[in-house]
């Protein structure tokens, strides 16, 4: 039985309004099935398997309030949105080609034996390293990130992304954290469902550097899917010299309720 959602963490006041993000991945593709990588280059549609998982993730938020679906334009996770769109008839539906994955360049549509040294060097702290002819972790903050900020500027109060896994790595730990230090803390398997509440202040003096306001966030620790690192391999997290220069919101109180939840897949497919 899936997980009992929530309820919001708290109304709006007088200073503060509260947004619902879901995030969520895509359903499995042959590619995901294959251990290849699939990148911002290679466009597949869900196999079977993952039109499954999407239909399971579209039970599960079938009474859920949703005023927004976002989705990348790629078409995994276009048609994941579609299916869970289909107990969300009259919700609007947005393709925004900033929210899509990463580009693994020269790598798309294979298995590179260099992509261990390419997390190696993530968790590191190189941020700025890259595969051949594709985008770094810093490239892919800079274009999400203020992707994702636009949002809190919609009306919506209740918005579902369905967006990509390395994706989604960059992303929250960016969002949650402020860094990209969190990376591998994040792991998605397909479909899986990420909820977090956002308290939007307006008044200054309750600003904070800190968007955990002192929470914290159970981890896990999973460098990528099909890759396992020798730990042994990954050296102390150093200054690197290329920085991000991404400006964060400081009116955010971020309350992460659920992570890499899969409750909504029968067991045999929550692996």
């Amino acid at each position: 039985m899936a997980r009992e959602l929530p309820p919001l963490t708290q109304p709006n006041t007088p200073t503060s309004t509260v947004k619902r993000f879901y995030f969520c991945r895509h359903g499995e593709t042959g590619p995901n099935s294959l251990g290849v990588l699939q990148g911002s280059g290679i466009d597949e549609f869900l196999n079977d398997r993952g039109v499954f998982q999407a239909q399971c993730l579209r039970d599960r938020l079938d009474n859920v309030k949703i005023d927004l679906i976002v989705s990348s334009h790629l078409k995994r996770a276009k048609q994941t949105a579609e299916i869970v769109r289909e107990k969300h008839q009259e919700t609007p539906f947005v393709q925004d080609p900033e929210l899509a994955e990463i580009s693994w360049g020269d790598w798309e549509g294979a298995t590179s034996p260099l992509l261990p040294k390419l997390l190696e060097d993530w968790e590191s702290g190189n941020f700025g390293a890259n595969p051949p002819n594709g985008e770094s972790p810093l490239q892919v903050e800079a274009r999400a990130m203020p992707a994702l900020y636009k949002y809190l500027d919609r009306p919506e109060e209740t918005i579902l992304f369905v967006l990509h896994g390395r994706l989604l790595r960059i992303l929250l730990s960016s969002f949650i954290y402020r860094n990209l230090e969190h990376m591998s803390a994040f792991t998605h398997h397909n479909t899986c469902l990420n909820l977090i509440d956002v308290i939007i202040e307006s008044d200054q003096s309750k600003f904070s550097d800190d968007p955990l306001h002192g929470c914290t966030v159970q981890e896990t620790h999973v460098l990528d899917d099909n890759v396992s690192v020798d730990p042994l391999k990954v050296h102390p997290r150093v200054h690197m010299p290329v920085q991000s220069t991404l400006v964060h919101p400081r009116n955010l109180t971020l309350l992460p309720l659920l992570l890499d939840d899969r409750s909504h897949l029968p067991p045999e497919m929550r692996q």
